[in-house]
């Protein structure tokens, strides 16, 4: 760049000499073209007192407009480039704009904007999006009809415009009412209680899945069929165990790592007629973190009897806590004690 701005100072002092000694308007015996009077700023031509022709008026010409142009030049040269430090844009599609138009600048400008406030927007964006599709994709209600599957999934909320949260024990206790897809296309009616720090997760995927952030003890409202020739009464205990753990069933599938379980108690807690049946178990399990530590859990599930399949709640906590009792194995027992389901 210091070679092109020398070059191009020799050029105009050059260019500034040859005008300096080129002949005056009056002289005899040389020609030479001079601009409009209209198109130059001063008089290029001015009389002396000894009535020679002078050229002042063209040195202060020279004095006055070529130096600050050739400062003015220089500037130019010497600047940094703003296009240097700008957005490439060269990559940019020509058509589209307007407010009805396929493509906007903006639209096109995003992908080139790096700044932290416009990732924080394009994340938001994306989760906005990721919502949008999570309600799209949601199972209908006759996606959810009865699997034979011996596979425990999530139970679905029916519709999502009856929900209801109660507070109890002055707002240390939240009591859950809402309708959740039965047999068929039937509606069932489900209630429970749970601590109300509890975390709802995945709420848009109309599941009803709750999660104590502090050590991660979660809540699942799940559903199976029973199997076949069976009732909630007669099915063996570990059915339940293998449809509930099932790397197919929705606890699996949402992440945990299950490395091996069994169901060590079954109890009957209503089997009176023309009541639904009802069975709680108790389960051992053991799970993997993503550091490969191993963690044993222990858990309370509670069932009920509809058709011929069961809805289950179940939550759990860490063995050493629950089989010391104390508060988190009371939290376990009162939520399942808690658990209703209800044909409507």
């Amino acid at each position: 760049m210091v070679f092109r701005l020398t070059a191009i100072i020799i050029s105009l002092v050059s260019a500034a000499k040859s005008f300096h000694h080129a002949p005056t308007l009056g002289h005899p015996s040389r020609q030479c073209t001079v601009a409009p009077r209209s198109l130059l700023p001063i008089k290029l031509r001015s009389e002396g007192d000894d009535g020679e022709h002078s050229t002042d008026g063209r040195r202060s010409f020279l004095a006055s407009a070529g130096l600050p142009f050739m400062a003015a030049l220089a500037s130019q040269v010497l600047a940094p480039s703003a296009a240097m430090a700008g957005i490439d844009v060269s990559g940019l599609r020509a058509e589209g704009g307007g407010v009805s138009g396929g493509s906007s600048l903006a639209s096109q400008l995003k992908s080139y904007d790096g700044s932290a406030a416009t990732r924080v927007q394009q994340i938001r964006s994306t989760q906005a999006e990721s919502s949008v599709s999570a309600v799209t994709a949601r199972p209908s209600v006759q996606a959810s009809a009865s699997s034979t599957e011996p596979i425990a999934t999530a139970a679905l909320r029916y519709g999502d415009t009856f929900t209801r949260m109660t507070k109890l024990d002055f707002g240390q206790r939240l009591r859950y009412d809402d309708f959740m897809v039965g047999p068929g296309t039937s509606r069932l009616g489900v209630s429970f209680e749970y601590p109300s720090d509890w975390l709802q997760l995945d709420k848009v995927l109309g599941t009803m899945e709750f999660v104590d952030q502090r050590n991660g003890d979660k809540l699942y409202v799940l559903r199976a069929p029973l199997p076949p020739d069976t009732t909630l009464l007669t099915a063996p205990k570990q059915y339940f165990g293998e449809a509930i753990f099932d790397p197919k069933g929705s606890i699996s599938k949402g992440g945990t790592t299950i490395d091996e379980y069994r169901v060590s108690k079954s109890t009957v807690i209503n089997d009176a007629p023309y009541t639904a049946a009802r069975r709680r178990f108790l389960m051992k399990y053991a799970t993997v973190t993503g550091n490969g530590l191993r963690i044993e859990r222990r858990a309370l599930v509670d069932a009920y009897e509809v058709g011929n399949e069961v809805y289950m709640l179940m939550t759990s906590s860490n063995a050493v806590k629950f089989d010391k009792g104390g508060l988190e194995r009371e939290t376990v027992e009162k939520i399942v004690d808690s658990f209703q389901v209800e044909k409507v």
